[in-house]
C-alpha cells in the first residue's frame, strides 16, 4: 500500500472542533493509503511554558530548549498532543497509536547548530529504524508520531515536526508527503500556484514571490522529492475532505512540488 506521511501544525491542531475532522479525513484516505501522522504543538508548548513562567525565545524559527523546556515540550507533545489525536482516530474507529522518535530506537538524533549557534536540546535527525512503522503497516495501525527523539547516549531533543515528517517521508520513500499548514499554499502573485517544478524554487526565492517561513518549506520539500518521495503538498485545512480532496490532481486546491 502506497505511504503518505501527513504533517499537521500546532496552529491547524488549535482549531476549535478541528480533531474530529482530522480523524475523518484520515480515515478517509485509508482504503488507498497507509498514513503516518507526524504533529506539531507550538502553541501548547507555549502556554505551558507561559503557564510555568518559563520565557523562552527563537533562532531563526527554532525555540530555544534548555535542560528545563526539553521536559516540558516531551510531556506536551508526546503526552497531551499525541494522544488527544490517537483519542479522535479511536473515536473514528481508525485503530492507532501514539508514538515518539524515542520509541524503539524511530528517530536517533543529535545537536542542532542554527548559524554556528547552540541553542539546547534541538535536534536534527541523523538515522531512522523503520521497525515500529514496518509493524504498524503489517498491522493496519496508523502511527501518530511526536517529534521528540533521542540520542545513541540517551539525550532528548526537540526536533521540528517539518523536518521529521520530511526524513520520515524520505526514508519510507513515501507516495506523497502533505505539510497541512495555516496557509493555503504556496501564493505566487497572491494566488495559489497549484503545482511548482524544483527548478522554478530558488527564482521565486530570488524575486520575493516566496519570502520567510515558506522559503525553507519548500526548499526543504525539494529535498523530498530529489530524495524519492514522488509528490509534496502544501496546504491550509478545508474540513474532512481536506486529504482526499489533496491527494487528487483534480480536487486539490493547494500547491504540489514536482521534479
Amino acid at each position: 500500500m502506497k505511504i503518505v506521511v501527513i504533517k499537521i501544525g500546532g496552529a491547524t491542531l488549535d482549531a476549535p472542533d478541528i480533531l474530529s475532522q482530522i480523524a475523518e479525513s484520515i480515515k478517509g484516505i485509508t482504503e488507498n493509503y497507509f498514513p503516518i501522522i507526524v504533529h506539531g504543538g507550538g502553541k501548547d508548548i507555549a502556554r505551558q511554558l507561559d503557564l510555568q513562567n518559563k520565557e523562552y525565545s527563537f533562532v531563526e524559527g527554532m525555540r530555544v530548549t534548555d535542560a528545563h523546556t526539553v521536559g516540558i515540550v516531551q510531556m506536551v507533545l508526546s503526552g497531551d498532543v499525541n494522544k488527544r489525536i490517537v483519542n479522535a482516530l479511536q473515536t473514528s474507529g481508525v485503530k492507532s497509536i501514539g508514538i515518539s522518535g524515542v520509541d524503539c530506537g524511530f528517530l536517533i538524533a543529535s545537536r542542532m547548530l542554527v548559524k554556528g549557534r547552540d541553542i539546547g536540546f534541538v535536534g536534527r535527525i541523523d538515522a531512522i529504524d523503520l521497525t515500529i512503522i514496518d509493524l504498524c503497516k503489517t498491522n493496519g495501525i496508523v502511527a501518530v508520531v511526536s517529534p521528540i527523539s533521542r540520542d545513541t547516549g540517551g539525550n532528548i531533543y526537540n526536533v521540528n515536526a517539518d523536518l521529521a515528517a520530511s526524513e520520515i517521508a524520505k526514508k519510507c520513500r513515501a507516495e506523497h508527503l502533505v505539510f497541512v499548514s495555516d496557509v493555503p499554499g504556496v501564493k505566487i502573485d497572491n494566488t495559489v500556484k497549484s503545482v511548482i517544478k524544483i527548478s522554478e524554487i530558488e527564482a521565486f526565492i530570488t524575486s520575493g514571490q516566496i519570502t520567510g517561513g515558506m522559503a525553507p518549506k519548500v526548499r526543504g520539500a525539494a529535498e523530498a522529492v530529489l530524495a524519492g518521495v514522488k509528490q509534496v503538498h502544501i496546504c491550509g485545512w478545508a474540513g474532512s475532505g481536506t486529504l482526499s480532496n489533496e491527494l487528487a490532481r483534480s480536487t486539490m486546491t493547494g500547491t504540489v512540488i514536482l521534479q
